[in-house]
């Protein structure tokens, strides 16, 4: 930002939302996309509810692809450049161990944490005993054809052919890819972070010319990286208002879900409060109490990273934002955010995983299923493995889900099952609870990199004024 003649930086009118703080613009485009999508899908909503093919839903299709496929285009490069550099500019590979211990213990901590807010909530709720739907409706539901739980039932299917229990050891599998070339393509992170940390850190043990070639090209690497991030940032706010309007048009347009929604809304709230109980409660008193700082000044930092996964519903997508987020804001270092934040991620889903076991729980509630102590703690453990061996496969919610339900039916007495094909009518409006969880996932990233940073001696993290990422550019 430049300064004019007498040293004050210019002002710029409110109406320039382009000048805006991040943030805001990332929640103007949130307000204007539901605007845009009530329009399309509620106002003038078509008599079949079909808005798919409408000229301006083509458009927020094209604008938010568009936005949502430059995200991803920066998540293999940044990611790497981040840690090659961070690991080669510090010449030993000295406490990164520890910080590696510190992190999975973080992650599988706060997710045991979620997981049991989930489960008192929904026992305390008890939200399948009040719901306006009985199992046996929502298969029938589903059985009948040409209806939108048979048309969620079939991609349900084929999302979760094949998966099982085996697959929640992927995990390990992942970490040596045998093609990295390969593994960069299909954005298999785990086996691309293991890759550059060995790469940065032989790139310490070569003679002092070679390693200074390599470190000075890898960290010019990086600042490229971060240069294309704020150029596709200036387009924040039109994708996130594209996507938005997008989801909003859908839901508008189809009274089926305004009706599931009105008949499973205890369901909803006891989801969204396990998720504002965990992300505004848990996770301020974890900064407060155990990283010692001010847990607002941390949400104020990652705000735009907590909107932006909200509007995307993904947390690579927003990893190139959250990383500048907690890297240029929150005043973690490089060193910290190229490994807690990438592998954060990856494996690290909070939100998710206490929708697991809310939903695995309301269904049996939904089929008049009383499970007792053993069965639910066997679907804690489920949700919080699940919620890692699965988190680099598409729609892991959903397979998860159906893979602990497959474990509580082996487990319940003969006679007794919960059907799965009830799990349908949950996600007739998955997409806006799949938006909660997903900032909910990210929050706690952000939280155990502020952490890591503070164990690790950096003591100016969140001290110092924020700056406006825009000025950055």
């Amino acid at each position: 930002m430049t300064e004019d003649s007498s040293g004050s930086s210019p002002q710029h009118s409110p109406f320039a939302f382009w000048h805006w703080s991040l943030h805001w613009q990332a929640l103007a485009g949130i307000i204007v996309g539901l605007f845009l999508g009530y329009l399309s899908g509620g106002v003038f909503s078509p008599d079949d509810g079909d808005v798919a093919g409408r000229w301006e839903m083509v458009i927020y299709a094209l604008i938010g692809g568009l936005f949502m496929s430059g995200l991803k285009m920066l998540i293999v490069p940044l990611v790497m450049t981040a840690i090659v550099s961070a690991i080669a500019s510090m010449g030993k590979m000295e406490g990164f161990a520890r910080m590696g211990f510190r992190t999975l213990g973080y992650y599988i901590s706060t997710s045991a944490i979620a997981i049991l807010i989930g489960l008192t909530l929904v026992n305390a709720i008890a939200p399948g005993e009040s719901a306006g739907i009985s199992a046996d409706e929502a298969v029938a539901a589903v059985a009948t054809e040409g209806s939108s739980e048979a048309a969620k039932m079939k991609m349900l299917n084929q999302r979760t052919e094949g998966r099982g229990v085996e697959s929640v050891i992927n995990v390990f599998h992942e970490l040596v890819p045998q093609n990295v070339i390969d593994a960069m393509a299909r954005q298999k992170m785990l086996g691309l972070i293991t890759f550059s940390l060995l790469f940065g850190f032989l790139i310490t043990q070569l003679k002092d010319k070679q390693r200074e070639v390599m470190l000075v090209f890898w960290e010019a690497a990086y600042d490229v990286m971060i240069r294309l991030t704020f150029i596709i940032l200036r387009f924040l706010p039109l994708g996130v208002m594209c996507l938005i309007a997008t989801t909003a048009a859908d839901t508008f347009a189809s009274g089926n879900v305004l009706e599931r929604l009105s008949q499973l809304s205890l369901f909803a709230i006891t989801v969204l409060l396990g998720l504002a109980l965990h992300a505004f409660a848990v996770m301020p008193a974890i900064l407060a109490l155990v990283a010692r700082v001010n847990p607002i000044r941390h949400f104020k930092a990652v705000a735009p990273a907590g909107l932006t996964a909200f509007s995307t519903a993904s947390s690579a997508a927003t990893l190139p934002l959250t990383m500048e987020c907690v890297e240029k804001r929150a005043g973690a270092s490089q060193r910290v955010t190229s490994f807690v934040l990438p592998v954060g991620a990856t494996v690290n889903m909070d939100g998710t995983a206490l929708y697991e076991c809310v939903a695995v729980l309301f269904l049996a509630q939904l089929s008049g299923i009383s499970l007792d102590f053993n069965t639910q703690l066997l679907v804690v453990v489920m949700a919080l493995l699940t919620s890692i061996g699965l988190a680099g496969i598409p729609s892991a919610s959903l397979v998860a889900i159906v893979v602990i339900l497959n474990a509580v039916n082996d487990n319940l007495p003969d006679g007794q099952v919960i059907p799965p094909e009830a799990l349908a009518i949950i996600l007739i409006f998955d997409r806006l609870l799949d938006m909660c969880r997903t900032a909910v996932n990210v929050i706690g990233d952000t939280v155990g990199t502020i952490l890591m940073a503070r164990w690790e001696g950096e003591s100016e993290v969140l001290t110092k004024d924020l700056q406006p990422m825009q000025d950055s550019i």
